[in-house]
């Protein structure tokens, strides 16, 4: 087993906004899964906006998955769609903030995303952002709250809609600063689900959510180059485990042969609809990351991981490792993914999850 630590040489800026927000007291993904104790919503001592609109409406949750996985190509794509390189969709791009703490309950749609990023989040634990465009007929959830993070990342997509659960100030505030589409405040397409209780039960309807959105724009590409076959795939070095330790959360997947499968305390993850949780590419991008001047009710700080900058990124496909780095300008620009030579990095055409891993997290690969 090898153990590389992950280093980042982004520039970032001091954030001053001082709240507070309340505690995760989830435990971390490789524990045991806890009970519901931790409140719903992120709130600020500071401001008299509410952080959740959702409405309280309980809806018996779906139990079957409601569409299916784009079909897998291995003829070239003529017009390929830019976030995943498979038959292109016309739909707009839906990002989701989801719990991935509490695992009484499975997620749900996670399978059917995209692309998914995991944020490190206050007290080491991770949550996602589970990025939609191929399947938008899908019960998502749990759906959490906004992260400073997410403000800064979402604009690569364009103009997205976010579905989130509300949040501190300062990230409201920094996400009202974009081009993103803050959702939070519809009376359609948010419920309460049947299946959990407390902070883990508001989930969204994606379709219903993009029926009562306007002004989102077409898909573009954030910097993915996608190619089914490249030869300096297979120079790559093996690459079958991959464990990425962000304090006290745990990312692991495992190649079984076709995707990497998401592990969680040594067995396959799936949503609660039954689809297995896989990746066709696994992306670790090393950021910096910062206080953000939010805290939870025990002291804790919130972090922004910084993806304005660059760093080192190591692309995992096809069970080898590709080493490589990024680069991305400003808010509103997209990524660059290249190898040592100066070449875009070659991403499978399918499904990609990217691990913003933090200076102080390290990856374990065997």
């Amino acid at each position: 087993m090898r153990r590389a630590r992950v280093r980042s040489v982004a520039a970032v800026a001091a954030v001053t906004v001082s709240l507070v927000l309340s505690a995760c007291s989830s435990t971390p993904e490789a524990a045991p899964a806890p009970s519901t104790t931790a409140s719903a919503t992120p709130t600020s001592s500071t401001s008299s906006k509410p952080t959740s609109s959702a409405p309280p409406t309980s809806r018996s949750t779906s139990a079957k998955p409601t569409s299916s996985a784009p079909p897998k190509t291995t003829a070239p794509v003529t017009n390929p769609d830019p976030l995943t390189g498979q038959q292109l969709s016309g739909n707009p791009v839906v990002a989701v903030k989801i719990d991935n703490t509490y695992f009484d309950v499975a997620q749900f749609g996670v399978s059917k995303a995209d692309v998914v990023f995991v944020e490190q989040v206050e007290g080491g634990l991770t949550r996602l952002i589970a990025v939609f465009h191929t399947n938008l007929d899908q019960e998502v959830g749990p759906v959490r709250s906004v992260r400073t993070t997410d403000a800064e990342l979402l604009p690569a997509f364009g103009t997205p809609a976010l579905v989130f659960s509300g949040g501190a100030q300062g990230p409201l505030d920094a996400l009202a600063s974009t081009s993103v589409v803050n959702t939070s405040d519809l009376q359609t397409g948010y419920f309460r689900s049947d299946v959990a209780s407390g902070s883990y039960n508001l989930h969204a309807n994606l379709a219903e959510v993009v029926a009562s959105t306007s002004g989102l724009t077409p898909a573009r590409s954030i910097g993915f180059t996608f190619a089914a076959t490249d030869a300096r795939v297979a120079k790559g070095s093996a690459a079958t485990e991959i464990a990425v330790t962000m304090q006290a959360g745990l990312t692991t997947f495992s190649w079984n042969g076709s995707a990497y499968a998401r592990m969680r305390n040594g067995e396959a993850m799936a949503d609660y609809q039954g689809d297995p949780q896989l990746a066709d590419n696994v992306l670790v991008q090393s950021v910096v990351d910062e206080p953000d001047g939010t805290y939870d009710t025990v002291g804790s700080p919130s972090y922004i991981s910084h993806t304005v900058g660059s760093g080192a990124v190591t692309l995992y496909r096809d069970g080898k490792a590709l080493e490589g780095t990024w680069s991305r300008d400003s808010v509103d620009g997209t990524f660059s993914y290249l190898d040592a030579a100066g070449k875009p990095l070659p991403f499978k055409p399918g499904r990609t999850w990217v691990i913003l891993a933090p200076q102080s997290a390290y990856t374990e690969v065997s």
